[in-house]
């Protein structure tokens, strides 16, 4: 090669590392110096930050922000350009408000232990994209939730508010919606509004809140077609809800309540379910027949309950010799029996 080419190859060498050195964000490997950056993964958390570090990397996938002391005024506008993200870790921070400038395409956002309070439809209209939304340990109320506010939420699968103030279930969940947690609230009823449009729900936990028999409304859980796991443990129920779901319900949790009373049919037509937990309640005795639809049951929790041995309960014993070896029994022994 003669010297003039080399020289010229050279020279646009050098020009090139100029440019890039002179404008680092022209590449997608820039990383804010308290971070460390893995291929797509932004590494930020347990730093001490109050504020989010600028100069992400253009093609960041997942942002690890948690367990800092970011503020709500701390989420720089830059954060809204990273049209990559998918997922932010925000849980453990000092956030009381929902943040702002996030990503359009966020499919996933952790929020958990913050202060957060309120949820309107604008800040969640600014990620329409959003599958999974976080925000257990936080302070929302039923009341701090605008109504409306998750209309254009139509991707949401998973909503976790364990741990919260609410009184109520929140009113407009999208359809989308397959997940819901409650649990540690305050809720005290249920109204077949709240959740009748939830055709897709498959599992609703509400363990730990205030609910009795009057506080669920006779058809509140009739629409939830596909629902697979209810769990309503630590709860102050005297007897299972009425008309549940019997079309998919695979797993019934109702341990540690006041269950005194189980009616004939409490458990008809519930031929998928296969975990049913009725420990820690009240009950000594059952009547005849009470588990004869439930034709795929492996697992019966019945621990912790002051059963009396009489002649209301002598069906008992030849029914726990009827079952298949692949059913479970606990809690739930007569003489004799197996």
């Amino acid at each position: 090669m003669v010297p003039q080419c080399k020289a010229f190859i050279l020279f646009i060498i050098r020009v090139g590392l100029l440019l890039g050195l002179a404008n680092p964000l022209v590449t997608s490997t820039s990383c804010p110096s308290a971070c460390r950056c893995d291929g797509t993964f932004v590494y930020c958390n347990d730093r001490g930050l109050t504020s989010i570090p600028t100069g992400m990397p253009k093609d960041a996938t997942v942002l690890f922000l948690q367990n800092n002391r970011i503020k709500s005024s701390g989420i720089p506008a830059e954060l809204r350009t990273l049209t990559n993200v998918e997922k932010i870790y925000l849980y453990g921070n000092n956030l009381d408000e929902f943040p702002t400038n996030l990503p359009l395409g966020l499919k996933e956002l952790h929020l958990q232990e913050n202060n957060v309070r309120m949820i309107t439809h604008s800040t969640l209209a600014q990620i329409p994209y959003i599958e999974e939304l976080h925000l257990d340990d936080n302070s929302v109320s039923a009341v701090s939730i605008e109504d409306g506010a998750f209309r254009d939420s139509s991707y949401l699968r998973l909503l976790f508010l364990s741990r919260n103030h609410l009184s109520t279930i929140p009113s407009g969940l999208p359809m989308s919606i397959e997940e819901l947690r409650f649990d540690d609230n305050r809720i005290s009823s249920i109204s077949k509004q709240s959740l009748q449009d939830l055709i897709n729900l498959k599992r609703l936990i509400l363990d730990g809140n205030l609910l009795n028999n009057r506080g669920i409304g006779e058809m509140a859980l009739i629409n939830l077609v596909n629902l697979t796991e209810l769990s309503l443990m630590r709860n102050s129920l005297t007897s299972p809800p009425a008309n549940l779901p019997g079309n998919s319900l695979e797993k019934l949790q109702l341990q540690d309540n006041h269950i005194n009373r189980v009616p004939p049919g409490a458990f008809a037509f519930l031929r998928q379910l296969y975990r049913l937990d009725l420990s820690g309640n009240n009950l000594s005795s059952l009547p005849q027949g009470v588990f004869e639809d439930l034709d795929n049951l492996t697992q019966l929790l019945l621990r912790n309950n002051p059963w009396q041995c009489t002649c209301r309960m002598k069906w008992v014993r030849d029914w726990l010799r009827s079952l298949p070896s692949k059913v479970n029994v606990r809690g739930f022994y007569v003489p004799g029996s197996r």
